[in-house]
């Protein structure tokens, strides 16, 4: 009798239980079966075996790289690649040589030497060269828009199969360059293909009915398991960085799933299959979960504090808009949380600022800052769990965003719209008379004291980092620095009285120029040089106005708007603005900012 699909009759009432009945009944468009695919060869129809003639080599011709050089570029786009680690540094010549495709081959070189060709000027030695050989930008550009070709080419190669798992890191590696240097369309339509790239890959389920090591023993299955975990959790990332920087929701539902973060790159590395956990949907059992779990990854408790950061953002500004008049006076009346949620949002914000302290006393002690020097030096000996370099990001990583969680939960006390609350006289917002008309409250002094003290916070990391730290941190990080610059900014109308101006301009100045340093470095494209000057201006007019208690202060965020001339007092440099930035302002945020002038529009 011939097999039916694969199955005979006495395999079928081997296998089938009610779990199987249930996930083959669903009207799915492909194959359902409880059984996993076995794996097969990569998709592609650019499938050539050229035995005298390695498909790598080829692959390097076609990218105008001589062979000789692909292990130096490759060395140098691990050494510097810190905010995602993708890759299983001890077999990649492995998995190149494992590729059958060209195209998809040259989209991940491509990629790669991307990232690498910001870290490459050093390579130009001759006078000679460095006149004739595009600059370092300009080579990573040229590169980028290579590997994102390949990449499309690859996926047309797969028709209805699914890319193999080279596709997508290629593309995450590209879209994660075209975020840095802003969330504009194009990278925002990039992040949107791979999260597409993710469910279709199952990537968000890779340890659906695990306990915390994963189901398989084998080492080498484990390995590879891991590996598709990176790439999960690096879409995730991009995908909050993003989100934040748009103020729209996560295109990834983090109520669906099962993949668990990622161990220590030394663990990993060694083929150690060690525990781990999930992320809770509860933000309380996060912290908590991974805690217990013992690991100690730096990315784990990155991504941890990345998600409280996440939460508190979507509480303290979840509008992507800035709502009418008429609807903030009303307040919000679809059941979703808004700016104006009373008291519900502020015990939410607690919570989450409770949560965000025993996240602290819980991290790893090397995971800690206590206001050490860090030279992110890669030339010092390596450590038992990883390379002083690695070491150093992760604790300037997880702090720094600690700080903006801390940041995204106080700027509501400071911040939010008037509500029946506020008119018992227990609001701790922002408004004119309150510089004025009385002194704050407890309540008030408490959430404004913590607010300024996170951005003290990261400029005392700064302070305490190498010159260069710039080019060895999380690029995403870059907007944060800038908010918290724009938070001594707003200090200096605030607190008129209570501290030295030149005090606050002295750590203005700090933040700024290393924005900037940032900006030069990663070639940033984004209107956050414009936003400042707008912002210092309508804080003068606020407070020049505030005074007059029936006056509108609301802020209409137009391009006249930034145009008003700046007073001779500017703390901020004038600085020429590009054309793309001027077009961007409306939809370039920062990475915290998400809509800070809201304040001023307080009635």
């Amino acid at each position: 009798m011939p097999k039916s699909d694969g199955w005979t009759t006495q395999q079928r009432d081997l296998s089938v239980n009610v779990s199987d009945l249930s996930y083959i009944l669903h009207p799915v468009h492909e194959v359902s079966t409880p059984e996993k695919k076995e794996k097969g060869q990569s998709p592609g129809k650019d499938k050539i075996d050229h035995p005298d003639r390695p498909l790598v080599e080829m692959a390097c011709s076609e990218l105008g790289l001589p062979i000789e050089g692909l292990n130096d570029k490759t060395q140098i786009y691990f050494r510097n690649m810190v905010a995602i680690n993708l890759f299983h540094e001890p077999s990649f010549q492995d998995k190149l040589a494992a590729i059958t495709s060209m195209t998809q081959i040259c989209g991940l070189l491509a990629a790669m030497f991307s990232f690498a060709a910001r870290f490459s000027s050093s390579d130009l030695n001759s006078a000679h060269e460095r006149e004739f050989q595009p600059s370092p930008t300009a080579k990573a550009d040229q590169l980028l828009n290579k590997a994102l070709k390949y990449v499309n080419e690859a996926l047309i190669e797969c028709d209805d199969e699914p890319p193999p798992l080279c596709v997508v890191q290629a593309l995450v590696i590209a879209t994660h360059c075209q975020l840095t240097r802003g969330v504009h369309g194009k990278a925002w339509r990039s992040l949107g293909l791979c999260v597409r790239l993710a469910y279709e890959l199952n990537l968000h389920l890779i340890d659906a009915g695990g306990i915390g090591c994963g189901d398989t023993e084998d080492a080498l299955a484990w390995r590879e398991e891991e590996e598709r975990r990176r790439a999960w959790w690096a879409i995730w990332e991009m995908d909050v960085f993003a989100s934040t920087i748009r103020r729209t929701p996560t295109a990834i539902d983090w109520a669906h799933m099962e993949t668990l973060l990622p161990v220590d790159d030394w663990q990993w590395f060694g083929d150690r299959k060690s525990p781990s956990s999930f992320l809770e949907r509860e933000p309380t059992l996060r912290w908590k979960s991974l805690y217990r779990s013992g690991n100690q990854s730096p990315k784990s408790w990155f991504l941890i504090i990345n998600s409280l950061m996440k939460d508190a953002q979507i509480l303290s500004s979840p509008h992507g808009v800035r709502a009418k008049p008429e609807v903030t006076k009303a307040g919000c009346q679809s059941g979703r949380l808004c700016p104006c949620g009373g008291e519900d949002t502020f015990q939410q914000l607690e919570i989450l600022s409770n949560t965000i302290q025993c996240f602290v006393l819980a991290l790893p002690s090397h995971l800690r800052y206590r206001g050490q020097h860090l030279s992110f030096d890669s030339t010092l000996e390596p450590r038992q769990n990883g390379s002083t370099h690695q070491l150093h990001c992760g604790i300037y990583n997880i702090f720094v965003m600690t700080q903006l969680a801390r940041l995204m939960i106080h700027r509501y006390d400071l911040f939010h719209q008037p509500t029946n609350r506020d008119k018992r006289g227990q609001n701790s917002g922002i408004s004119a008379t309150k510089y004025t008309a009385r002194p704050m409250t407890n309540v008030e002094n408490l959430s404004r004291q913590q607010y300024f003290e996170a951005a003290d916070n990261i400029l005392a990391i700064v302070s305490s980092s190498c010159e260069a730290h710039v080019q060895h941190i999380n690029p995403f990080l870059l907007s944060t620095i800038w908010l918290a610059a724009a938070v001594q900014l707003v200090r200096r109308y605030v607190c008129r009285s209570s501290m030295s101006s030149s005090l606050i301009k002295s750590r203005f100045d700090v933040l700024y120029m290393t924005y900037k340093r940032c900006v030069d470095f990663w070639d940033a494209e984004t209107a956050l040089q414009q936003n400042l000057e707008t912002l210092e201006t309508q804080l003068e007019k606020f407070f020049e106005n505030q005074a007059d208690k029936h006056a509108p202060h609301s802020f209409h965020h137009s391009k006249d708007s930034t145009k008003t001339k700046r007073s001779p007092g500017s703390w901020i440099p004038d600085e020429p603005c590009s054309t793309e930035a001027n077009n961007e302002i409306s939809d370039t945020a920062t990475y915290g900012y998400e809509g800070q002038f809201h304040f001023v529009s307080l009635s």
